[in-house]
């Protein structure tokens, strides 16, 4: 993970600025893991009532 902020910061990119689309990209991947959760839990009780 340093590699990559220092590689950022070294083509132009404020280390903060780094950090936060980091931060942004952890958040929506967090997200994305429990709408599938979800979306999972949902299809097997669909799947449950239509056996």
């Amino acid at each position: 993970m340093q590699d990559l902020i220092e590689e950022a910061v070294q083509v132009g990119w404020d280390e903060t600025e780094v950090l936060a689309a980091i931060i942004e990209v952890a958040d929506n991947l967090m997200l994305v893991n429990v709408n599938n959760a979800e979306l999972d839990a949902l299809l097997k009780a669909m799947k449950r009532k239509l056996e």
